[in-house]
């Protein structure tokens, strides 16, 4: 046999062992490349997954969400031991007071019974991003070129459906081994008062990285990803003057450090989404023309993983720790709009 025949047969076998032994421990069947060694994509940055996900027939608008393969489901699925169950979104009264100009919540009750029923409907008006919420692929662009995920433009994405959320519903929504790292409760108990979940506090990924070790928490990829940081408890116990100092009138929010030193951890994790109880998960605001080290721009953008954001993690937190156990399996059914730019995530963590 040539040399070439025989590597050829020794790639194959090797493609095919990986490919059992993926199915056999639930890992994605993806080979991902080092960072380094990703194709370079014109006009972004060393590091981007554009066009990983394509196939000859389709091209990808769902990213990283692709290594939630029936496999890896299945496998998830052995997280549910007790049947207890917690939802993780906030009411969506919650921001009271949100930012950038976005608008409050409103819900009208409709009376029917000039219609001769005895019956209510209800109406409701949400800004997506004014509470628990996903951001779907059209949400943030890289900023500098204006490019959202795959290479899509600002200008295509303001009038077509192209990377909207109505692709996660389609496939099923979004189901896996959801991960809690309960940053404020380790950082408590190690260190007393936590930062101000209204600064500009950042988390360190080592420090992610100790809470992990501190709970006997392994990781996967094809995880969920989700860190407790302790906005929303700020926002519970606040009151309606603290609260609009702290959001509305301050944007300014506890998150994620973001440097090089998350993107690269984040990228060699291979999460298949992340979420957190804080504004924008990253630390906000966010060095958007500093290195250019801002998540948002790493996670949507360059690689299709979707972000949650201010997910009401305080009762997944208290059964996490009388269970002993901070991984579960995780469901998530967002609205299902053509072109959706973000929704709340209808998730529910099982144990």
């Amino acid at each position: 046999m040539s040399d070439g025949k025989e590597s050829t047969v020794l790639q194959k076998a090797g493609d095919r062992l990986s490919s059992i032994t993926s199915t056999l421990t639930g890992t994605p069947t993806h080979q991902f490349p080092t960072f380094e060694q990703l194709p370079r994509v014109e006009g972004q940055p060393q590091g981007s997954l554009w066009g990983y996900f394509d196939t000859p027939s389709k091209h990808d608008e769902i990213g990283t969400l692709n290594l939630l393969t029936h496999d890896v489901v299945r496998r998830s699925s052995s997280e549910i031991r007790t049947g207890e169950h917690v939802q993780l979104d906030w009411c969506l009264e919650n921001v009271q007071f949100p930012g950038f100009n976005r608008k409050q919540f409103e819900q009208k009750i409709v009376d029917m019974a000039p219609l001769g029923f005895a019956s209510l409907d209800d109406e409701l008006h949400i800004n997506t991003q004014s509470g628990s919420q996903w951001d779907s692929l059209k949400h943030f662009a890289h900023q500098k070129s204006r490019m959202y995920y795959n290479g899509l433009s600002h200008e295509e994405a303001t009038r077509t459906v192209t990377n909207g959320i109505h692709n996660w519903c389609e496939r099923g929504g979004i189901v896996g081994r959801g991960v809690l790292v309960d940053w404020l409760t380790w950082y408590e108990k190690k260190h007393g008062d936590p930062p101000s979940a209204v600064s500009r506090h950042e988390i360190p990924v080592s420090e992610l990285d100790e809470v992990l070790k501190y709970q006997g928490t392994t990781t996967r990829p094809g995880d969920i990803l989700i860190v407790r940081s302790g906005y929303v408890r700020w926002h519970n116990f606040a009151s309606p003057e603290e609260r609009k100092k702290g959001t509305r009138d301050n944007s300014v929010a506890i998150g994620v450090a973001n440097n090089e030193t998350t993107v690269r951890w984040l990228y060699d994790h291979h999460f298949a989404a992340v979420a957190g109880d804080t504004v924008a998960f990253e630390a906000w605001p966010p060095p958007l023309h500093e290195g250019g080290w801002c998540l948002h721009e790493w996670l949507l953008t360059q690689w299709g993983t979707p972000i949650g954001e201010m997910w009401d993690l305080e009762a997944l937190s208290k059964v996490c720790e009388r269970e002993g156990r901070w991984s579960f399996f995780l469901t998530s059914a967002p609205l299902h709009v053509k072109g959706g730019i973000g929704s709340p995530p209808g998730a529910i963590a099982i144990f």
